[in-house]
C-alpha cells in the first residue's frame, strides 16, 4: 500500500470521514434546476457569447442533512 493510501486510512480512522458508500451517496444527491448566466464582454476576461455559466445551487449535502 502506498504512503498516500496509508495516510488516507489513518485520516479516515481519526476523523471518521470517508467516501460514502453508493446507497448513502444517492441519498445525498438532490435534484436542482440549473441556473444559466451569460456575461457581457468586458474586454479583459474571455467569455464565449453562446456558452453560459451553469450553476447548480445546493446540489448535494456534505453533512448528510437535507
Amino acid at each position: 500500500m502506498s504512503t498516500l493510501e496509508t495516510g488516507k486510512k489513518i485520516v479516515e480512522k481519526v476523523t471518521g470521514w470517508s467516501r460514502p458508500d453508493p446507497n448513502t451517496l444517492i441519498d445525498l444527491i438532490q435534484d436542482r434546476e440549473p441556473h444559466a448566466h451569460l456575461f457581457k464582454d468586458d474586454g479583459i476576461i474571455p467569455n464565449h457569447p453562446n456558452w453560459p455559466l451553469i450553476l447548480y445551487r445546493s446540489c448535494g449535502s456534505v453533512s448528510g442533512e437535507r
